[in-house]
């Protein structure tokens, strides 16, 4: 049985551009894959996810990647943080930029790392990020969740925003554990 508090769940994904975010967040929507670049701004989604029986509401904001300007918003439950499997530069960018930007806004907010266009890695070039060297980026960086995704191949889609709602109930689970152990003193 899961807890109102549970049932939905605030988003916000972000990252270099051209990473493909909003290609992940249009296939969870339903929508199509779209071959071509196109750019965004700032984008909400809203859509429905069901996970061990229960139904989860996503609300989901797509932020540009060059949108520096994290202070204006609101802060989310979970930060989706991606980068390109094919793309090192994206990769240094989480590492240096992104996540030092979200931990300046809230240290307790989740993290679920992400690596995009997982289907570009197919070929041997030796430039490509593997498994490895996310998994341990993400325990550098404390995240809560490590995922692959292709949103061409709509692979590692549904798991992304899975990890994101357990992130989000651990985290909510974490805070609850504290205060009742603050109660009990």
């Amino acid at each position: 049985m899961v807890f109102s508090m549970h049932s939905s769940v605030q988003c916000t994904v972000v990252g270099d551009g051209f990473v493909g975010k909003s290609c992940l967040v249009q296939k969870l929507t339903g929508r199509k894959f779209h071959q071509e670049y196109i750019a965004t701004l700032k984008d909400d989604y809203f859509t429905k996810l069901s996970m061990n029986g229960d139904t989860y509401e996503i609300n989901i904001t797509d932020l540009a990647g060059e949108h520096e300007d994290l202070f204006s918003l609101d802060v989310p439950d979970i930060y989706i943080v991606c980068f390109s499997l094919v793309d090192k530069d994206s990769l240094d960018s989480v590492e240096e930029f992104w996540v030092p930007k979200i931990q300046s806004l809230d240290q307790s907010v989740p993290i679920v790392l992400v690596g995009t266009q997982m289907d570009m890695r197919k070929s041997l070039d030796a430039k490509h990020i593997s498994t490895e060297e996310g998994t341990k980026l993400a325990k550098r960086l404390g995240a809560d969740y490590y995922v692959e995704c292709s949103a061409k191949e709509n692979s590692g889609i549904q798991e992304t925003f899975q990890k994101a709602i357990l992130a989000k109930i651990r985290n909510e689970k974490r805070k609850l554990d504290l205060i009742r152990r603050m109660l009990n003193r």
